[in-house]
């Protein structure tokens, strides 16, 4: 099989990465969305999850990771639920990590397990722990393959940063003791201004906020109603919508028609009369960099980048505050 991407180019994959691309679980994260239900009003927020493993998959590589790190890479978000996060919201879960919490129960019950050992690969050793694959997986504020992926696809077709700088960040990244490592401190500096967009400037758009708000606040009503349970939440994101749709209450009703059109809304501080108010997990980088013989974050060697960092915390602490008509 090749396997083509806008970012990375095109590869001859191995017959295993082709199977479980063509798996019904991968398959299903084509109408997963990564920016959750907000593709219902802005319906140019297309990128999904199956985009995005596709991606991790290729970046791991391109850097030179093994098969079984790149078959981690691909299935990494295999467990996400219909409209990716908004069920963290839902369930009032801040660390946003609802598809790791159900993620080998749900692996166990697929057909995974039964395609990876037609080619002797255990399912365990690969997929139960992505922070041993250290290309793939690791903590903020260091990069990774799944952080970088998301970031670059989603400035390339939401801000239309240009295919030529992204190629350049891409050909600064050095693997040097197991760590991606950038070539320059002005490639770092790009890549957090580009993180910024994601975090603050996407993830805080008053779309997305308001999106969030009435699609969780309509998966609770139809929780606790039991006119939807959580196995639903794996359906993808048309089926759930229709389920959701077929409830019969009003008010989930009424929630979902709030979506066929933007929001119109005002941005006000807390200290004012508001109707949403939401603080999104703190996200932030801090690139390692070489210079000359040694490897730093670039926070400690750059003032910029520093400014950038604190300025991208104190934002995401702050949250945003909307007055929606």
């Amino acid at each position: 099989m090749i396997v083509h991407d806008v970012l990375y180019g095109s590869y001859e994959v191995e017959e295993v990465l082709a199977t479980l691309i063509l798996s019904k679980e991968m398959q299903r994260l084509k109408d997963v969305h990564m920016a959750g239900p907000a593709f219902l009003i802005n319906s140019t927020w297309n990128e999904t999850r199956y985009e995005h493993s596709i991606g991790v998959m290729l970046l791991i590589r391109k850097l030179g990771g093994t098969v079984k790190e790149q078959i981690a890479g691909l299935l990494h978000d295999v467990s996400h639920t219909a409209f990716s996060h908004v069920i963290d919201m839902a369930l009032l879960n801040k660390s946003d990590d609802y598809h790791e919490q159900i993620k080998a129960q749900w692996i166990e019950e697929s057909a995974i397990p039964g395609l990876l050992k037609q080619y002797e690969f255990d399912y365990r050793q690969i997929l139960f722990d992505d922070e041993q694959w250290e290309l793939l997986e690791r903590k903020a504020p260091l990069l990774c393959c799944d952080r970088i992926d998301y970031t670059l696809r989603e400035v390339y077709r939401y801000f239309s940063v240009p295919l030529q700088e992204i190629q350049c960040f891409l050909k600064s990244i050095k693997i040097i003791e197991n760590q991606i490592v950038l070539e320059s401190i002005d490639q770092a500096n790009w890549f957090i201004e580009q993180y910024r967009k994601i975090v603050i400037d996407f993830f805080y758009d008053p779309q997305n906020i308001c999106s969030y708000e009435w699609m969780s606040k309509a998966i609770q009503i139809g929780l606790a109603s039991k006119d939807i349970t959580r196995a639903d939440l794996m359906m993808t994101d048309s089926a759930f919508l229709k389920k959701l749709k077929s409830a019969g209450s009003t008010e989930i009703r009424q929630l979902l028609m709030k979506m066929d059109r933007p929001p119109k809304y005002s941005i006000c501080s807390s200290e004012e009369d508001y109707d949403i108010q939401q603080k999104k997990k703190i996200r932030f980088v801090d690139p390692l960099v070489r210079l000359s013989d040694k490897i730093v974050s670039v926070s400690t060697v750059s003032k910029t980048a520093k400014i950038k960092i604190d300025k991208l915390l104190d934002d995401s602490k702050k949250g945003i505050f909307l007055k929606v008509e």
